[in-house]
């Protein structure tokens, strides 16, 4: 075969694109449904008076109506937000924006809570892989978590790393950029990982889940090497499994917001 031959398709990752499409076409129709339905819902409880015994049984299939039309509503703006140039983007605003996404990605008897730092700068970056590291993380943590109850803990913060600042080892790259960061954590206390597991967690369709695809962590890190950041990843059998995510600052816009109180 000759080198200058085209890679063959990956045929999985083509199924997986395909899946894509068909989901945001039945999110297009379900959002105009759920349209429908949140109109006709809206005319039936105008036209009953206050104390009538159907209208709180109305009223929460509207509340369920508007909360999916919500979902739908996120589904699509990630979808045509994948093409969308970078722009600033508050690590904490997202997040809120889209907290009814992350709780749907969680299992049963697994929550999700959130410890956001306040007036955090924002990063340069399209909307879509912000969002795309965030949900990964959220599900492969959740994933983690085997029976029972666990937690799942996204935290922010920002940073600064100095000249051969050798207190930071990041799995992606031997350092980072002397600079001003911020990041987001995701801590579960679900099963861990063994140090083998550790060293194959980023390569592509590896996972240790009967229903994973492995692409999810992989993705993660195409997204974090693409904006020049850094990986922290910490866990151990049975204690759980942190991820840190390092993003850099903007340089073009100067001296960020609050960064003298960086440390």
């Amino acid at each position: 075969m000759s080198s200058n031959s085209p890679p063959h398709p990956n045929p999985q990752a083509q199924q997986l694109e395909t899946i894509g499409f068909l989901a945001t076409g039945i999110a297009h129709d379900f959002s105009n449904l759920l349209t429908s339905i949140v109109g006709q819902t809206s005319l039936a409880l105008a036209t009953l008076p206050q104390d009538n015994v159907a209208r709180s049984h109305i009223e929460k299939a509207m509340q369920a109506a508007e909360f999916a039309a919500e979902l739908t509503r996120q589904l699509l703006t990630y979808a045509s937000s994948q093409d969308a140039p970078d722009e600033l983007i508050d690590l904490n605003e997202l997040i809120k924006d889209n907290i009814s996404l992350l709780n749907t990605t969680l299992l049963n008897g697994v929550s999700l809570q959130l410890d956001l730092m306040p007036n955090i700068p924002p990063v340069e970056a399209k909307r879509a892989h912000i969002q795309q590291l965030i949900m990964n993380l959220i599900i492969n943590a959740a994933e983690s978590i085997e029976g029972g109850s666990g937690l799942v803990l996204l935290r922010t913060g920002r940073d600064t790393i100095r000249e051969n600042d050798k207190q930071y080892q990041f799995i992606n790259t031997r350092s980072l950029h002397p600079g001003f960061y911020v990041y987001f954590q995701v801590t579960d206390t679900g099963s861990g990982m063994t140090p083998y597991q550790l060293q194959q967690v980023f390569s592509p369709f590896f996972t240790t889940k009967p229903s994973g695809r492995g692409l999810g962590l992989s993705t993660v890190l195409d997204i974090v090497n693409l904006y020049k950041g850094g990986i922290q990843v910490d866990s151990q059998p049975g204690l759980g499994t942190t991820f840190n995510i390092y993003l850099p600052l903007p340089t073009h816009l100067g001296t960020m917001p609050n960064t003298t109180t960086l440390h």
